[in-house]
Order: structure tokens, then C-alpha cells, then sequence
């Protein structure tokens, strides 16, 4: 037998198709790598308590070097306590159910979590994890419906995760969490919880509640507390006491007792900052309902988001950042053609974020918060990171953030890139110099545009390091006169390799 058709230790001998078919469907049998949960005592009428065959089958399938397909035949499997993957699983083990619709996970009693997931690579597959109990009432006993950490390779398909009085899907800071996937329509929505009152009293950072303790309603880190409306009605709450909390940014007036506040806690999907927390793919899922916001990217590399709805969610349908200055940032992301309609306060929070790109994304008006359409794009705070290197492409054009004077940064200051402001105070003694970029590589039309929205009195000289201004020498460039509101245009002639310049003409 050729090296190349030698069956390895490890796999399976092929079987008949009709045979794995029937072990599927009928608890009698299980084989090697195809553990029914049925086989194991579970029921899954809705009535019957399956922890404990649950949790047996799953012992079964990461107990053995093989792995295999965990199967859940459809039906709602009611537990009254949490199941756990066992925290050293020794191969891939699959949990396979026939749709998102048809099976389901709830819980019967209150419980932190409803599966705790370990355990790399295998696949997560037409299971609804439901934080809710359906046969009483859709009461949420369930904070969160799955909590994981250490799932590499973690592939997530056809997927669901509703209901968590806290959040559908955490993904831990613990273990080794890259390279997970999530596509086909997963679901997180109606997750978390808001609550409403009056009884607080705050100023600068700092909160104090009359009648509420912030950690027995589980209240955490990370989510959000409100007051008002509109923009700059909504703070990150950075720190959780009995009867207390600290927010970012300060807050903009005093809170007294009678105020009406909200707080929104929860997500549909978090990611929580981790060494090893890197390069999640999400694609065409859907971000509906939940209280705070339905996906919180925290410290990570290279995370994708393509397609896909976010709809409804409290407060942002995205928050790509740790919400909070100063810690690890969220790297190298992309969305890229996203729907967002009907969020609370914002489409996308953007805090600690860089190099991140927003392809034409579909941007709906919030509800009560921040404008419509690319200003829908904006941050709770106004400290300045690498918010220059995000760019968002709207409606055709080229957008990156720009900073304000003294070099803070407003959500709304947004620029048409490639593009310049000149914005000095009046009495500058020097002359502006705007350094020109060198002769571009591409055979497309380059073309800048200066905003002179202040000279500051000065002259503005334009000059390039490598190639001409005007047909003359790049490091001697061009005058435009001083003044104030009047645009510089300078375009590149391939011709006579020379930054061409004219301008309009300046106020005085």
C-alpha cells in the first residue's frame, strides 16, 4: 500500500453512511466518535433535568484521545446546573445539534453560566444556548450563556446565544483564544439586562446609589451607565462598589436624587483582552436586542467582521476597544459591509482602536445619542491614540479622524482623506510648512486638499523631500498667502514629476 493511502492510527475505517446516520438519530448505540447525548440518559423533552447525562456525554467525548461529534437531537434540554468541558481535553470534540431552532440549552434553575467551553478546534454547530427557562416564563436564570477560554481553532456555525441576563457568548482573557471563527448566521440577541432608577447622586467620576448595590445586580466592569440623552449621555463604568461606581469620562453635570438614570449591562458577544486573543473571523451573524452593546472587541489583533446585522442593541451595535484609555488596544481590524439600525446611542464606539478599517458599512440614525451616518461613528472619550490610522470609506468617500485644537479629539472631526487642516492661532510667529507626501507609486490620479481655516497671519509654505513643487525645488516649495477659510489643491503631474499647487483665494 502507497505511503499516501496508509489509513493513520487515528482515523477512523470507513463506515457505511446509513449506519452513522442511524446512530445519530437513535440513543441505543453510540459509536466511537459520535456520542449521543441520548445514549448518555438525556431526555430533552423540556421537563426532565439532563445536567447529569449531559454532563456524562461530555465527559465521554474529550475523555477519549479520539474526540469525535457530540450530537444533541433536537429537542430542549433543561439543566439545574451548569455543564462543564473538562479543562484538559486531549483531541477535537464537536458539538453537532439540528438547528438553532429545533435545540436548545436552558436552564431551570439561576446559575453564572450555562456551559463552561473548553477544549481547541472542533466546531459549535446548530445549537441554541438560551439563557432563559421557556418552560417558565422565558425568566432569565442563566448571567451568561456559554463562558469560554483556551478554544483555538474554535469554529462557531448556525449558532445562537440568547437570552443571558448578562451576555450570550464571553470569550475569557485565559488560555489561548485564536483563530476562532464564527459565520452562517450565529445569533446573539436579547442578551443583558437594564436597570432604571433615581436614587443616585454623582459628580466628576464618581457615583453613589441610594438604593442600589451595583454588584449584587451584577453590574461589572465594561458596562454603561447613562443619564439624559444625546450625545455625551452615556459613560463606561470603570470600577464596582456595594453601593457605588467610577465612570469615564467625568460626567458633564451633577447627578441628584430624582435623576432618572439607566444602566445597560451586557453583550451579545465579548472578547476580553488576552495575550493569546487574537484573529476572530465573524461573519454574516447577527447582533440583535441586547442591553448594552452586541459585540465588544477588547485588546485584539486582527479581527474581521464582515457582513452581518446589528440591530436594536442598547447602546452601540459595536464597541472595538477596552473602554478605557491605556490599556491594550484592539489592532488591525476591519468591518467591512455591516448593517446597523435602531442601536441606542451609537453604531460603532470607538475607544482604543488602531488601524482599523470600516468598509461601507449601512449606517441607520440611533435612537437617542449621537447624529446620523458616519458621525454614528464616534467614542466616549476625546484623548487622543492612533485614531489617525482607523479610516472609514461612507458613500464613496475616504474619511479618517483628524485631531482638534491642542490636539484633542472630537468624534465628529472628521476629514475627506487624502486631506490637510491648517487651523492656527492668530500672531503665529512662524510660517506653517506642509510637508507634501512623495510621488505616488500607483498610475491613479493623486490629488491633496489644504483647508486654511486659520494662518495664523502666517504665510503657508508647501514643500516635498523627493520630488518638485510647482517645477521647482521640492526642498525650496511654494508660498500660498496668509489668511483664513481657503483651500490649497495640489496635484501630482507625472509629466514633470512635480507636486503642481494653486489655492483659492484667502480671506484677509
Amino acid at each position: 500500500m502507497a505511503f499516501w493511502k496508509k489509513p493513520r492510527e487515528t482515523e477512523l475505517l470507513p463506515r457505511n453512511k446509513e449506519d452513522i446516520v442511524r446512530e445519530m438519530w437513535s440513543p441505543k448505540k453510540t459509536a466511537d466518535q459520535l456520542f449521543n447525548v441520548k445514549s448518555y440518559g438525556a431526555i430533552g423533552d423540556g421537563k426532565a433535568d439532563d445536567r447529569k447525562a449531559l454532563q456524562k456525554a461530555i465527559d465521554a467525548a474529550y475523555g477519549t484521545n479520539k474526540g469525535g461529534n457530540l450530537f444533541f437531537p433536537p429537542g430542549l434540554y433543561r439543566i439545574s446546573g451548569p455543564v462543564e468541558v473538562p479543562e484538559w481535553g486531549k483531541a477535537a470534540v464537536s458539538w453537532i445539534g439540528h438547528s438553532s431552532e429545533t435545540t436548545r440549552i436552558a436552564p431551570s434553575e439561576p446559575m453564572d453560566y450555562l456551559v463552561r467551553m473548553r477544549g481547541g478546534s472542533g466546531s459549535v454547530k446548530g445549537i441554541q444556548f438560551i439563557g432563559s427557562d421557556p418552560e417558565n416564563g422565558y425568566v432569565q436564570l442563566a448571567k451568561v450563556c456559554m463562558l469560554a477560554s483556551d478554544i483555538r481553532d474554535k469554529l462557531f456555525s448556525g449558532a445562537a446565544f440568547t437570552w443571558g441576563s448578562v451576555h450570550g457568548l464571553q470569550i475569557l482573557g485565559d488560555g489561548n483564544n485564536n483563530l476562532c471563527v464564527f459565520d452562517r448566521l450565529c445569533q446573539f440577541s436579547q442578551n443583558g439586562t437594564v436597570i432604571e432608577g433615581n436614587g443616585a447622586t454623582g459628580q466628576g467620576t464618581n457615583i453613589s446609589f441610594l438604593n442600589l448595590n451595583p454588584e449584587a445586580r451584577d453590574v461589572h466592569v465594561g458596562a454603561y451607565f447613562k443619564v439624559g440623552s444625546g450625545e455625551g449621555s452615556v459613560y463606561h463604568i470603570d470600577e464596582v462598589g456595594t453601593g457605588s461606581i467610577t465612570v469615564s469620562p467625568p460626567l458633564k453635570e451633577k447627578i441628584f436624587p430624582g435623576t432618572s438614570y439607566k444602566i445597560h449591562l451586557g453583550c451579545g458577544l465579548q472578547t476580553d483582552r488576552g495575550s493569546d486573543n487574537n484573529v476572530y473571523g465573524i461573519y454574516d451573524c447577527h447582533f440583535v436586542g441586547n442591553a448594552a452593546t452586541g459585540l465588544m472587541v477588547r485588546g485584539l489583533y486582527g479581527h474581521h467582521i464582515q457582513g452581518g446585522n446589528f440591530d436594536s442593541n442598547g447602546i452601540a451595535g459595536i464597541h472595538i476597544g477596552s473602554g478605557a484609555i491605556n490599556i491594550t488596544p484592539a489592532y488591525s481590524g476591519s468591518i467591512n459591509h455591516s448593517y446597523f439600525e435602531s442601536n441606542g446611542y451609537a453604531n460603532v464606539l470607538l475607544d482604543y482602536a488602531a488601524g482599523l478599517s470600516i468598509i461601507e458599512p449601512l449606517l441607520a440614525a440611533p435612537a437617542d445619542g449621537v447624529a446620523s451616518g458616519i458621525a454614528s461613528i464616534t467614542s466616549l472619550y476625546s484623548e487622543d491614540y492612533q485614531y489617525n490610522t482607523t479610516s472609514i470609506l461612507y458613500m464613496g468617500r475616504l474619511h479618517q479622524y483628524v485631531p482638534g485644537p491642542g490636539g484633542s479629539r472630537s468624534p465628529l472631526d472628521m476629514k475627506d482623506e487624502p486631506r490637510i487642516t491648517v487651523n492656527k492661532k492668530n500672531g503665529t510667529a512662524e510660517v506653517e510648512t506642509v510637508k507634501l507626501p512623495p510621488a505616488p507609486m500607483h498610475k491613479f490620479s493623486e490629488e491633496l486638499e489644504i483647508f486654511v481655516e486659520h494662518s495664523g497671519g502666517q504665510e503657508v509654505r508647501l514643500v516635498c523631500d523627493s520630488v518638485k513643487v510647482n517645477n521647482k525645488p521640492g526642498q525650496e516649495g511654494v508660498l500660498a498667502p496668509a489668511g483664513v477659510g481657503y483651500k490649497i489643491t495640489a496635484y501630482y503631474n507625472r509629466q514633470d514629476k512635480s507636486w503642481m499647487v494653486s489655492h483659492t483665494i484667502p480671506l484677509s
